[in-house]
């Protein structure tokens, strides 16, 4: 068998032809932690781009004109925006499921359009709109439903940007022609399907179609105007600020908000106030971003390569090693003993196969607990094993719950030595997350970089008395001397 996680490895095809087309070598095993930013859009000189970000500005204003209509009666599934999981972006760490932009994002919508909002479409301070606005008082509605948004906006773009790629570069059988409604019509209130010839999963009977996203629309993380971006720079908005009575009114009102001696949660919740305030203050945040713009693509170019470099290299190395050292997809024991076994093989491949090398980039180590999770997750692949990632049982989410059937599941947990609440995951999360998913077993692992973290870890299982423990893995993700110059 093969395993065949990335674009390029299932069509087999050369990388190098997927970058200079400008498209992203995604993962067709689970999402990359990538989004479409339409903020990039709008900073593009590419004229094309440009249309597009006003499309999106377009819509929002026939949003906007519906919800303050009637905003009591207004058709609420207007406002709603189904997942594109094609794409194999998002947040998913198995599969490309997501929740798409339901009937939260849809009143949240409705809500702003009548509130801060409003005058969306009739900015005085910026150049243009943006739909990040929505963003900026943190009402829950991130990354993620922005990139959504704006994938289904611009569907028909990534449709004609994946059919002239597919046209091009692959064979008549990894092909095939796809219905897919993707253009608005504002007049008849619908989506209008059109006809694409595209990539699709050839191997698998009725195999979906694919869609490619050009990578300078990409971003990792925040998008470049964001709730965060904000929050962080709030006295540096308001002093910019020309208006000198606004700008008083602004800093004094913020400080009758603060405590003494604020603590960061405080001073988060007094932004928020003052921003509620003056709901003015987020146009001037994005005319900064404006002034600005052409940061925006060294930033999230910056990102996104470090996507391609430390996860989608990652995979693909440890793939490899899986290939060419293992028979591992034919052990079939309980979930308990299949979770502990590839645990162990993942230890074993760090530690004794040069592993431990994708977790190091430029000598600096770079493997967060995201990329050991998706890591560990690629060890499933081909397995008959529900394989759930962040499943959350009313405590909050565990990386890993492992299961067969419902009386037999196990719940893996990873964590980096060097994190300073080690001790206390080690004795008190796990236990939690197994009592509300009433799973019977759980494994930890615990990725250390040197020797130091092993030493501090071991004290600490010392300490409460779990050293030695066979659900307890360490990783030594520590250098290694090449056995050729060992004496």
């Amino acid at each position: 068998m093969s395993i065949k996680l990335l674009f390029s490895e299932y069509f087999e095809i050369k990388d190098a032809v997927l970058n200079d087309f400008g498209a992203l070598n995604m993962c067709l095993d689970a999402d990359l932690p990538l989004f479409i930013d339409p903020f990039l859009l709008f900073a593009s000189k590419n004229a094309k781009y440009q249309e597009l970000h006003q499309r999106i500005i377009d819509h929002l204003i026939f949003l906007k004109e519906l919800a303050l209509s009637d905003k009591d009666n207004v058709d609420i599934n207007l406002f709603k925006f189904p997942e594109i999981k094609q794409n194999w972006l998002g947040l998913s760490k198995y599969g490309n499921y997501g929740r798409g932009l339901g009937r939260k994002f849809a009143l949240s919508s409705i809500k702003a359009f009548n509130s801060y909002f409003s005058n969306f479409g009739s900015e005085a301070l910026t150049e243009t709109s943006h739909i990040e606005k929505l963003t900026l008082l943190g009402a829950g509605i991130g990354k993620d439903f922005i990139s959504d948004f704006t994938t289904n906006l611009i569907l028909d773009f990534l449709l004609d940007f994946s059919q002239d790629f597919a046209m091009k570069y692959l064979p008549e059988h990894c092909r095939k022609k796809f219905s897919i409604r993707c253009k608005f019509n504002q007049e008849l209130r619908i989506w209008i399907p059109k006809t694409y010839e595209l990539p699709y999963f050839y191997l698998e009977n009725d195999g979906d179609f694919i869609i490619l996203t050009p990578l300078d629309i990409l971003t990792k993380d925040d998008s470049f105007i964001s709730h965060t971006d904000l929050r962080s720079n709030f006295r540096g908005v308001a002093n910019s600020i020309e208006n000198v009575s606004l700008r008083n009114s602004i800093n004094s009102y913020f400080t009758d908000q603060l405590p003494r001696s604020p603590k960061k949660k405080q001073v988060d919740i007094a932004v928020e106030k003052t921003i509620k305030k003056f709901p003015e203050l987020l146009d001037y945040y994005i005319r900064i971003k404006e002034i600005h713009k052409e940061q925006s693509h060294i930033y999230s170019g910056q990102k996104v390569s470090q996507v391609q470099k430390e996860l989608l290299s990652s995979l693909r190395d440890f793939s490899n090693l899986v290939l060419e050292s293992s028979d591992f997809f034919s052990i079939k024991p309980d979930s308990y003993q299949e979770a502990l076994q590839r645990a162990l093989y993942l230890k074993d491949v760090i530690e004794n196969n040069d592993g431990y090398r994708i977790f190091y980039h430029d000598g600096r180590p770079i493997g967060s607990e995201d990329t050991v999770q998706r890591i560990f997750r690629l060890t499933w692949y081909a397995s008959p094993y529900d394989v759930n990632t962040e499943v959350n049982n009313g405590r909050g989410p565990a990386d890993y719950k492992i299961s067969f059937g419902s009386g037999d599941s196990t719940i893996v947990e990873f964590k980096l030595g060097k994190s300073s609440s080690i001790k206390s995951n080690l004795l008190h999360q796990t236990e939690i997350y197994k009592k509300a998913s009433k799973s019977i077993t759980d494994i930890k692992v615990i990725l250390c970089y040197s020797l130091s973290e092993i030493r501090k870890v071991e004290r600490i299982l010392d300490t409460i008395k779990q050293k030695g423990a066979e659900n307890i893995i360490i990783i030594d993700a520590s250098p290694k001397i090449s056995a050729s110059k060992v004496r």
